[in-house]
């Protein structure tokens, strides 16, 4: 009686994670929000679109100084309410990768983005638009 108490338990566990976690097709829209990098006074706002296209999360980024202006992003991932990617950033200086690893949740995400050819790291944050 108690091995099927504690089974049930976690069976019900196990379906309230399964209800509550992230899925792609929550991410779609339009995420806006303010990256800072290390050292930089200054914070950037950048803005996220994202798609769904047969299965698989697709999108762009924008920033409020025009240096990304819709920026295709790469390799999205969404696993157990962490979401990466990546975009490769074309300047008059050269080009860059922007890696973003960020924790969501709801309607909100942070975490973190770094530019490993500058050895750069920072934060970014963000909110779903509704």
């Amino acid at each position: 009686m108690k091995r099927n108490m504690l089974f049930i338990l976690a069976l019900m566990v196990f379906i309230c994670l399964s209800l509550s976690a992230q899925k792609a097709e929550d991410m779609v829209g339009t995420w806006i929000g303010t990256a800072t990098l290390e050292g930089e006074a200054d914070p950037n706002d950048l803005t996220l679109v994202l798609a769904l296209e047969d299965g698989v999360l697709t999108g762009h980024m924008t920033d409020q100084y025009g240096t990304m202006n819709e920026t295709a992003i790469e390799e999205a991932r969404l696993e157990e309410g962490v979401f990466t990617f990546s975009l490769n950033l074309e300047t008059p200086q050269g080009q860059f990768l922007l890696k973003f690893t960020m924790n969501v949740s709801g309607d909100t995400m942070e975490g973190k983005l770094e530019v490993p050819d500058m050895g750069l790291g920072g934060t970014w944050e963000a909110t779903k638009q509704k």
